[in-house]
């Protein structure tokens, strides 16, 4: 072993190199801790604020009032979650996974910001937990007290999730626009989200996806899906 594997050059090398072996699973873990820790955080935050009185709207508007409540759509609800997984699995392009890092970052800085300047409560039905389907809605409601609805995540990641298939493999991109459509209605019929939700949520995106994706292309000799 040579007087530079012991140096602080040789050293910091090491980390450098394992953290690039390592970095999908690293960003991963960051994401999730930092984006979920920032969303409950809010959301509970704004809760505070309603029962200490602060006015929030409510966005429900006739096309809201005409769709009504199916717990049967709460499975296609959470289906969100390992869909928003896919890229870790799927993506094979160091550039590409980094920049979908970002612009879910970007999204979620978007829509905190939102959640924060232009508080919204989710008006929702009461859940009698007798089935497996009304269970799990119940359980989602206990979790999440229904502040950060405008814009939607759940339709802005999905759908970035989606463009992101369709722009490296159109095929794989249009089953997973397909997804994102389900899993966009099926926040209307579990009552998690408005119908301007759904708009601001694909208005996120609108704004996000072209200026982390604009003019990207992979690297010939790697594949993104």
């Amino acid at each position: 072993m040579s007087i530079r594997d012991h140096s602080g050059e040789g050293i910091a090398s090491d980390i450098i190199n394992s953290y690039l072996r390592h970095e999908k699973l690293i960003i991963s873990v960051f994401l999730v801790t930092f984006l979920s820790f920032g969303f409950y955080y809010v959301d509970w935050h704004n809760h505070l604020l309603w029962k200490e009185g602060m006015k929030f709207y409510s966005l429900s508007i006739s096309i809201d009032r005409s769709i009504p409540f199916d717990p049967g759509w709460v499975w296609v609800y959470l289906l969100y979650y390992p869909f928003c997984f896919t890229p870790l699995f799927l993506l094979n392009n160091i550039d590409t996974f980094r920049r979908v890092a970002g612009a879910y970052l970007m999204e979620f800085v978007v829509a905190f910001l939102v959640f924060l300047s232009f508080p919204v409560k989710m008006i929702r039905p009461v859940v009698i937990a007798d089935t497996l389907s009304t269970k799990a809605v119940g359980m989602i409601y206990r979790l999440d007290p229904g502040f950060n609805v405008f814009p939607s995540l759940h339709v802005a990641n999905s759908l970035l999730v989606a463009l992101i298939f369709y722009r490296y493999n159109k095929p794989l991109g249009i089953v997973f626009i397909l997804i994102a459509v389900l899993i966009s209605v099926s926040t209307l019929y579990v009552k998690q989200h408005y119908f301007l939700d759904i708009v601001t949520g694909v208005l996120d995106t609108a704004l996000v996806y072209p200026l982390i994706f604009w003019g990207h292309r992979p690297a010939r000799n790697q594949h993104t899906a």
